[in-house]
């Protein structure tokens, strides 16, 4: 199959049924502090334990509330189980959840996790909502967690800070790095724009596992930043060496699924910044590939240059503005966010507009210098 052909493709998706297994239920789940400290992984699921009773629902018009609350019931179900699998990054877990009532009978997630629920309604973004679970399951997953799949949990739920911190801690005195550690910390220093020592761990990595797909797309994506005009055609080389092994797997409906969390996916933010800016995506397209990479500072960037290009200026705005609060020390989009927000001012003729910010935003300048 042809890459055009494939970009365009659509086909009916297949399905698995996946089972559940569960940590014990929470009626009073709260958002905590996560605590810098891991211990070797021992099992990826907790003991079932037997959850309350789901409460009575309140009576109203089946026609309209009913499907409502069945239709978000079951996108939880399925998003949990999605949590809990990027919480290990790893797409393949096998997840069970068998959760019991007080009176024996099965009981679906959203009902057993009714706070969590109820929370994750009100949630728009879905890595806000992941960032709900992943606070969920640290409860009692984190310290199962290895080294990288720590440093993973906190840079994808952008908190590099975080991870930064616990490399420190708990990793600064290793000789010695497993490949996915080396993967996992070259994400880190992306994150933080630092390519000189993203490019030091995952040349480590490609050198000691040039065969590893995952440490392949990492080095791709590290020479396409930092490297001169001959890396780069390298690094297109060694990233479609694996790209061309998802497509192959036929599980995916255009070249945009391949970087979304699932086996053998291309997990690399800057190469699907690339086919979303040379195929011309459109909006909806650019939000859906989005939702894997809002992790990524270039990313979320180059998605508000397509916004402000593609006459949407408020939602533009509003992609930079949230950028610059997560990654202060990007300056770029820092500083573009000032000058939209002064370009706004005049637009809307409001000298006053968003005036607490652009202090906020001028002020994170000077301390990032």
């Amino acid at each position: 199959m042809g890459l055009f052909d494939f970009l365009f493709k659509r086909k009916k998706k297949q399905t698995n049924e996946v089972i559940f297994k569960n940590d014990p239920p929470q009626n009073d789940f709260q958002a905590e502090e996560i605590p810098i400290s891991s211990k070797e992984k021992t099992t990826p699921i907790a003991e079932v334990t037997n959850s309350p009773s789901a409460e009575k629902s309140i009576a109203v018009t089946e026609e309209t509330t009913a499907p409502l609350i069945h239709e978000d019931g079951n996108r939880f179900d399925l998003e949990i189980v999605e949590g809990f699998r990027r919480y290990y990054s790893d797409p393949d877990i096998d997840i069970s959840i068998d959760i019991k009532d007080d009176r024996d009978q099965s009981i679906a997630p959203h009902q057993a996790y009714k706070e969590l629920f109820n929370e994750w309604k009100g949630i728009q973004s879905k890595w806000d909502r992941i960032s709900l679970f992943y606070r969920f399951w640290d409860h009692s997953q984190f310290e199962k967690l290895e080294h990288w799949q720590v440093i993973e949990r906190f840079v994808k739920d952008r908190y590099p800070k975080k991870a930064l911190q616990y490399f420190e801690k708990n990793m600064s005195d290793k000789r010695h790095f497993t490949k996915e550690e080396l993967v996992s910390l070259s994400k880190l220093h992306r994150t933080l724009l630092d390519n000189a020592a993203a490019r030091e761990y995952i040349e480590t990595a490609y050198h000691d596992n040039p065969d590893d797909d995952s440490v392949k797309v990492e080095y791709a994506t590290l020479l396409h930043i930092v490297g001169n005009h001959s890396e780069k055609e390298l690094s297109h080389q060694i990233f479609h060496e694996v790209l061309d092994k998802k497509i192959n797997r036929e599980d995916t409906e255009s070249v945009f699924d391949c970087f979304k969390f699932s086996k053998g996916y291309t997990d690399s933010s800057i190469f699907a910044m690339l086919y979303l800016m040379n195929t011309e995506a459109d909006d909806i397209t650019w939000d859906y590939v989005a939702e894997e990479y809002y992790y990524c500072p270039v990313f979320r960037y180059e998605h508000a240059v397509h916004l402000s290009q593609s006459e949407t200026p408020i939602r533009a705005l509003a992609k930079l503005t949230s950028l610059s609060q997560e990654f202060p020390w990007f300056r770029l989009a820092v500083e573009s966010t000032i000058g939209n927000i002064k370009s706004m001012r005049k637009q809307l003729n409001n000298p006053d507009f968003m005036e607490k910010e652009l202090q906020e935003f001028q002020a994170s300048l000077k301390a990032h210098k």
